[in-house]
């Protein structure tokens, strides 16, 4: 699964590791959207266990009727609904708050802080089409450079475009290569292509420790240590070491 998200009808969510209940799922992929974007759009915790019980969609529409200040509490008059589904009331309602930007009133409203984000939210889920996809590899490497921001706070960080440096004044740098692959049962046609791409980083970089992080799931749980023969008697590159690793998300449950 090359993307992860929502729609009003779908959700698109990997299973995998301790993530097999969808209530984790969703766990899952609103974290890796609150590394995607600024602190005031991020969920919190109370909103992030509203996915117990809610899919994706209303979770996110609760999320922009909350900037605008807009409560919502469904009531029932001799045991039937007075009003339907919240993702109803936000597809006729909210839509013409926001259709309605070019009127002064409603414009200098939409000015403000929170309702400027909850449109900037609003966009982002192609507005009443209420869907949503994230690149699951991007989000992988994301999650992975806060991480590290976070807990390595004597070394440099960089990311490049696919992989993230840390750089340390007393031990050897670190290349780390994130991929959001699964091994299941086809491990080594997997990452075949990644260790080549170690071995050419070694060849052509200062970098000699080369880690090859993977999600941590049920056939992938243990570091594995990789041997490349034309390295073991060459002098130039007799400290290398290229590791696979398994990454652990199982922090975003607890």
């Amino acid at each position: 699964m090359s993307e992860m998200g929502f729609s009003k009808s779908k959700e698109y969510l990997p299973q995998f590791d301790q993530f097999q209940k969808i209530n984790a799922q969703r766990r899952l992929f609103l974290e890796f959207f609150n590394h995607q974007v600024c602190k005031e759009l991020r969920f919190n915790k109370q909103e992030i266990k509203r996915c117990e019980h809610l899919p994706l969609c209303d979770v996110f529409v609760q999320k922009i009727m909350s900037l605008l200040d807009v409560s919502f509490v469904p009531f029932h008059l001799n045991g039937s609904p007075k009003i339907k589904k919240i993702t109803s009331f936000f597809d006729n309602d909210i839509q013409k708050l926001f259709n309605m930007k070019h009127n002064t009133t409603t414009r200098a409203f939409l000015q403000q802080k929170n309702c400027s984000l909850a449109l900037k939210l609003f966009n982002m889920i192609g507005g009443t089409n209420l869907t949503l996809k994230v690149s699951a590899q991007s989000s992988f490497e994301q999650f992975i450079v806060k991480k590290l921001l976070r807990d390595q706070k004597t070394r440099c960080i960089e990311k490049e475009s696919d992989c993230i440096n840390i750089i340390s004044s007393q031990v050897d740098d670190i290349k780390i290569f994130p991929y959001w692959n699964f091994f299941e049962d086809k491990k080594e046609c997997i990452i075949d292509e990644h260790i080549s791409k170690a071995v050419q980083c070694i060849k052509e970089t200062h970098y000699k420790n080369i880690y090859l992080v993977y999600p941590k799931d049920n056939h992938f749980n243990k570091h594995l240590q990789v041997k490349i023969p034309e390295f073991e008697n060459n002098k130039l590159c007799s400290e290398y070491g290229i590791k696979i690793i398994p990454y652990s998300l199982r922090s975003i449950l607890r």
